[in-house]
């Protein structure tokens, strides 16, 4: 199928307009129409309804939505990793959440350029839900997440147990600072602390919110291997008697991808795991 069809198509959700789309797109309306007459032909089904008001989709349309954005995706996914750079084999494409980037993934990335020189890399950061929405569209080979989603023919393995553990500047340690680490934590920590659930001060991302501990001082709860350091140092101190929630970091790959070169990867990224213990190096505070 032309994929832009399937472009025209999703300017036609976003817009609600055969015309605007048209204007969009900087093509007459016959045009436009042309080429959602060609896809309703090659699909057989209806996808719009027209009226004055602009266009509906209909039920077939609705469900084609998502259809249409993986197709478009995918072949975004490709023209940006074809051809290969020159002198390279083959293409790993990996992905992780933002706390894990530094220094698991930058880790991970550094020992495969080592290790497996004849393969090119391309790492990719974002929210959970986003690569692992990739990872089944094919456009990563494998993703570092904290909460993973347990799809047909998707491996999901535990790569190391993590701890969150309320520490606090030995200067100053109020106020109560709120970081949120997901739906999981959010839940267990407001069982155990509600005086902490709603917090005056609140970060959705942990590095964020230890830089500003750092700075101006407070408690809360972050990874023990990224304060480990700052510990040791006598910058902060664990608060006493403070409950510990376990933060695990999973590795997410599809099975209909796997290759010898993504199995030695990931067999590099499990010895990473277990030789990389302090992980504050990479977002340490300097006076």
């Amino acid at each position: 199928m032309d994929i832009d069809l399937a472009r025209t198509f999703l300017e036609i959700v976003r817009s609600g307009s055969f015309i605007a789309t048209a204007e969009r797109l900087h093509l007459t309306q016959t045009a436009v129409t042309a080429r959602i007459q060609n896809l309703e032909g090659q699909l057989n089904c209806r996808l719009f309804v027209r009226n004055r008001a602009g266009a509906r989709l209909t039920s077939d349309g609705e469900h084609f939505v998502a259809y249409a954005s993986q197709l478009v995706q995918t072949w975004e996914a490709a023209r940006r990793d074809l051809p290969l750079p020159e002198g390279f084999g083959d293409l790993l494409t990996l992905g992780a959440e933002v706390s894990l980037s530094s220094p698991l993934l930058l880790a991970w990335v550094q020992h495969l350029r080592q290790e497996i020189p004849s393969h090119a890399v391309r790492s990719e950061v974002g929210p959970g839900s986003l690569l692992q929405k990739q990872l089944d569209l094919g456009v990563l080979d494998a993703a570092l997440v904290y909460q993973p989603e347990y799809w047909p023919g998707m491996q999901v393995e535990l790569l190391l147990e993590e701890k969150l553990i309320q520490v606090e500047a030995k200067a100053n340690p109020d106020p109560y600072i709120y970081v949120d680490w997901g739906p999981t934590f959010r839940q267990q920590h407001d069982a155990a602390l509600p005086e902490h659930s709603r917090a005056a001060l609140y970060f959705s991302l942990g590095p964020l919110a230890l830089q500003y501990l750092l700075q101006n001082g407070g408690r809360g709860y972050f990874r023990r291997r990224v304060v480990q350091r700052h510990l040791d140092e006598g910058l902060l101190r664990r608060v006493d008697k403070a409950p510990e929630f376990t933060y695990p970091v999973y590795l997410v790959y599809s099975r209909t991808k796997e290759s010898p070169a993504l199995q030695q990867a990931i067999d590099i990224l499990r010895q990473v795991a277990q030789t990389q213990t302090d992980w504050s190096q990479p977002w340490r505070y300097e006076s």
